[in-house]
């Protein structure tokens, strides 16, 4: 059934609406948190209580490289797309066992907040006033407010520029959590009469703090929570049989208090990021700390952590106008949704310039036994004792893990048994690390595991056949479409694929040229040329070409085009399929002069050649250069 709109509100209603007098956040309690660790998707996992990443500075300035490959920009809804607030309701239930939801008004992602603030201010947006869509379900007085977004994760390819700021994250944090892709903190607060818990992710912390919660503690209560957390998997077989929760859960990391953590911002230098601009987002998440880091084409100054807990209170102080009309536009919601029956879409969209309710038909947002946390007979004894009796503690874990007969043969036999994307595959671990090291991570969980089920890959089939069978196969698999092979490219990155082996643009071009016959006058014979290794070290050359931050654009661009022209000068070793992407790829990504195309055209019209001779040109002063890749 379609949505069927009961409310429509304007900036100009907000003014009626009947504002408190004191719009200020209280009570801010640190509740639970979470990482999100790399596994299937059809296995959701998560660590708690996890830990953000530790803000661990260079004294002096550092390049990085600019962002690319897989991008999360709602990692909830992108890593658990059925229930994106599941994981918030477990790490809390694991961190507090008997929580009583029924306390709280308002369960949230900050990202919510924030639009609804924005449209209230559209000043505040620091991206300007965008659409946004919003889902609610209210369960007796609780609203369940769930993060919608059109995109939930982006890739961005080798060749395109989306900033610095999650390689700055990297190179100047340290990860605590193996595998971890995110880390997600959840607070409660009390803001106006609402109560409230909000997610948010996390980017850092500094190291300024002793830990609340060790792995190694000897404090008998918590021992006892330790105990409890475990690493222990919820899923209809185990844990919540009337769920059927494909969530995993593993016992990993340590508390970190709310005052250590920090937000990261990263903005070009000459372009200087204002305080006013993130302090909306700061203050929902009531996050002290701040890093703001500059940069020059990559280059970053020094960044320093500035404590901003004072400026955040100061900001709320001065916006109480806005903050009062929030807190009112937020209770008229809940109110128009439990009038509609508890399930219904918000909507802000940049034409009409209002905000849409609609009533909508759709399946609960969390799993049945969730609900059950809001009945006044639930047994939360029950539930405790229940994983208690299913959960090991993680040192005992870790010690089977290493005496496991399949971890210890991994090395002498790499060979595993995989599904990737509903195909069985042997696979050499050793000849893929992603893969390696996914089956790693999945061993604790499934120890006597003899096949691992991974998610659908681009192009895997044809990425396995490279590795396994020589990248020519590459070439033999894929039809002359430049796009399929950029797809094929960023499937080896991701997975870790090393497929230049660290040979320099040299050493490529040398290995192109052994499928050339050679004459050996001491023993007075002909060699034979290795066709098979030239046809292997072409797919390294459309890498070098198509990745040219593994080669000197300026000091390479003739050996480059030299190498171009030997491959596509040489029938009798590259196939037509293999000359014609290596001249397309060139031609896109390098440009070519009159004079390189009329030397291209006269091979591809099948002219002889002298296959004992080297096919090159001299150096010329008019190479086409990009000289706009330097300007961001």
């Amino acid at each position: 059934m379609a949505p069927i709109s009961i409310s429509e509100i304007s900036r100009t209603d907000l003014q009626e609406l009947n504002t408190p007098a004191s719009a200020s956040i209280t009570d801010v309690k640190h509740l639970s948190s979470y990482n999100w660790l790399e596994a299937p998707y059809d296995t959701p996992t998560i660590a708690v209580p996890g830990s953000p990443a530790l803000w661990s500075a260079p004294g002096v300035s550092r390049q990085v490289k600019k962002d690319s490959g897989l991008i999360y920009i709602a990692q909830n809804a992108a890593r658990h797309p059925e229930s994106p607030l599941e994981p918030l309701f477990r790490a809390l239930y694991v961190t507090h066992p008997s929580f009583d939801i029924r306390s709280i008004d308002v369960v949230t992602d900050r990202n919510n907040i924030r639009k609804l603030l924005s449209f209230i201010d559209p000043s505040s947006a620091r991206n300007g006033l965008e659409e946004f869509t919003i889902n609610i379900e209210v369960t007796q007085n609780t609203a369940i407010f769930c993060r919608n977004e059109a995109k939930t994760q982006e890739y961005i390819g080798p060749h395109e520029f989306k900033g610095f700021g999650h390689e700055f994250e990297k190179a100047y944090t340290v990860t605590q959590i193996r595998g971890s892709t995110g880390h997600h903190r959840i607070i409660s607060y009390c803001f106006s009469d609402l109560n409230f818990i909000v997610r948010h992710e996390t980017d850092g912390y500094t190291d300024t703090y002793t830990r609340i919660l060790s792995s190694k503690s000897k404090n008998p209560a918590q021992d006892g929570l330790s105990s409890m957390l475990g690493a222990m998997s919820i899923s209809s077989a185990d844990s919540y049989p009337s769920t059927g929760s494909k969530m995993t859960i593993k016992k990993e990391g340590s508390e970190v208090p709310l005052e250590s953590t920090l937000e990261i911002k990263t903005r070009v230098s000459h372009k200087p990021l204002g305080i006013q601009e993130i302090l909306p987002q700061l203050w929902v998440s009531q996050t002290p700390k701040l890093v703001r880091a500059y940069h020059q084409k990559g280059t970053f100054q020094t960044p320093v952590v500035e404590d901003i807990a004072a400026t955040v209170k100061c900001w709320e102080t001065q916006h109480q106008n806005d903050l009062g009309k929030l807190a009112a536009l937020i209770k008229k919601i809940i109110n128009l949704v439990k009038e509609c029956g508890g399930n219904a879409v918000l909507k802000y969209t940049v034409e009409g310039d209002k905000l849409v309710l609609s009533k909508v038909e759709r399946k609960e947002m969390l799993p049945k036994d969730l609900y059950s946390k809001w009945d006044d007979g639930y047994s939360f004894r029950k539930e405790t004792r229940s994983q208690q009796d299913r959960i090991q503690e993680p040192e005992i874990a870790q010690t089977e893990q290493e005496n496991t007969p399949t971890i210890r043969t991994m090395a002498d036999n790499p060979k595993a048994t995989m599904i990737i994307g509903g195909v069985n595959y042997s696979v050499d671990l050793s000849k893929i690390p992603y893969l390696e090291s996914y089956i790693r991570l999945q061993k604790p969980s499934q120890p006597q595991a003899t096949e691992f089920i991974h998610g659908p890959i681009n192009l895997f089939d044809v990425a396995f056949k490279g590795v396994e069978s020589g990248y020519r196969q590459c070439f033999r698999s894929l039809p002359t479409e430049l796009s399929q092979y950029r797809t094929l490219l960023q499937t080896f990155e991701f997975l870790n694929v090393n497929i230049l082996n660290n040979l320099s643009i040299d050493q490529v071009i040398a290995n192109l040229k052994v499928c050339k016959a050679d004459y050996d006058p001491e023993e007075r014979r002909r060699i034979p040329g290795n066709k098979s290794l030239a046809r292997n070290t072409a797919f390294q050359l459309l890498y070098l070409i198509l990745y040219p931050q593994y080669r000197d654009e300026t000091k390479d661009k003739v050996k480059l085009f030299n190498a171009v022209v030997f491959v596509v000068s040489h029938p009798g070793t590259f196939m037509h399929r293999t000359k014609r992407i290596i001249r397309l790829a060139y031609e896109e990504q390098c440009g070519v002069t009159l004079k390189q195309r009329s030397i291209l055209d006269k091979w591809e019209k099948g002219e002889a050649i002298d296959s004992e001779k080297d096919v090159t040109t001299e150096e010329e002063p008019d190479y086409y250069y990009d000289s706009d890749s330097d300007s961001f």
